[in-house]
């Protein structure tokens, strides 16, 4: 009789423990914030040169430039600056001739020309003592602009003599000369935003290396923050970035065990907060799931903005969503991978899932395979 009593008692113990392992999915909303330290990953195409003396550049820094415009010129290595002054005495040797033929007497088109070199020269003269915010770059290829179309119209209303003759002739075999030490740098990487800065990372944080970005590379970069450097290299130099500023990607890194990461093909808001209030939309890469950590991508399809100088980023990173809702500690990890023990009959079935949403209680659910189906009402386990 004793025997029995205990057996029974043993009997409602198990039942009991086994109430307080299962439960039911439910239907239901959650919302959850995330804030991470992620890295950016711009669409961009790095253009490499051999090692140069000198370099000239033709557009400015945040350009927007396209196929076959000139970016900069680049000098060998040897190059001496007494060629270029040698090429630049003789074009003001030319001019002053030129000016002895026409008489004095000045056309009234070269006299609005020169009036506007004068105004850019005296704005060069104000940046330079720093009494002026304008671009320098682009006021020195305004200035490139007009005395070229300056030389132009010489060439046209004066007419040459012997000496003229000479100083032209002279005047191209040192442009010939000039060209062997210099060579025109042409865009061949398509229309985007051009930037002569590098930090480092260019090769493999890179749209075309996703699938190979660990967590190790995430974190690296994240410690080493934002500090750009000149990459250095003995056959070939960076010389320039062309950047797609409507597409680019953040990667940041979680831990294994947390089951909360991205869900792939899932859109979330995000907030860069060191830049502005703006809310971003992106959408979710496959991610990595290594030993211990997993790496999380997120794809913009919008204007980089202000992002497009930075490489690591502060980011809160939230969702709502609604569907399937479970406890969370209804979610096993395994090896770094979400799932859920369900309830067959007397056999439990564990199931993949993939976390939407979490609020530290409670996470919205869906089965991470195609395969597998759950629903509303299933029966889970708890691990």
């Amino acid at each position: 009789m004793i025997l029995g009593v205990v057996g029974f008692i043993a009997l409602i113990v198990v039942v009991v423990n086994l109430t307080k392992k299962t439960g039911e999915i439910q239907l239901g909303s959650l919302g959850a914030e995330l804030e991470v330290n992620a890295a950016v990953i711009r669409d961009e195409t790095t253009v490499m040169t051999e090692p140069y003396e000198k370099i000239t550049y033709n557009v400015v820094e945040g350009a927007t430039v396209s196929n076959d415009q000139v970016i900069a010129q680049v000098y060998k290595r040897g190059y001496q600056d007494e060629t270029m002054v040698t090429l630049l005495n003789l074009q003001k040797q030319i001019y002053t001739y030129q000016l002895q033929l026409l008489g004095g007497q000045q056309p009234a088109e070269l006299a609005d020309l020169n009036t506007n070199i004068a105004t850019v020269e005296a704005q060069i003269r104000s940046v330079s003592r720093g009494e002026s915010d304008l671009d320098m770059l682009d006021l020195e290829q305004t200035l490139k602009d007009l005395e070229t179309q300056r030389e132009t119209l010489m060439k046209t209303i004066v007419t040459p003599d012997t000496t003229l003759n000479q100083l032209y002739s002279d005047l191209a075999s040192q442009q010939t000369t000039m060209s062997g030490w210099r060579k025109e740098i042409k865009n061949t990487s398509g229309t985007g935003i051009v930037s002569f800065y590098f930090d480092g990372y260019e090769q493999v944080l890179n749209v075309n290396k996703l699938s190979t970005i660990n967590s190790a590379l995430i974190k690296n970069v994240v410690k080493g923050g934002n500090t750009a450097s000149t990459a250095e290299s003995t056959s070939e130099l960076p010389l320039y970035r062309i950047i797609n500023n409507t597409h680019w990607f953040v990667a940041f890194v979680t831990d294994s065990a947390d089951p909360m990461r991205l869900a792939e093909g899932e859109q979330y808001s995000v907030v860069f907060t060191d830049y502005s209030e703006e809310a971003y939309t992106a959408t979710a890469r496959a991610g990595t799931v290594s030993e211990n950590a997993v790496v999380n991508i997120l794809e913009f399809n919008v204007d980089i903005g202000k992002l497009i100088g930075a490489r690591t980023v502060a980011a809160k990173i939230s969702k709502s969503a609604q569907g399937l809702v479970v406890p969370l500690k209804a979610i096993e990890m395994v090896n770094g991978v979400a799932g859920i023990n369900i309830a067959y009959g007397d056999s439990v079935l564990r199931v993949e899932v993939d976390i939407l949403s979490q609020d530290g209680k409670k996470a919205v659910i869906r089965a991470h395979n195609a395969s597998d189906t759950l629903t509303a009402g299933q029966k889970y386990v708890k691990p």
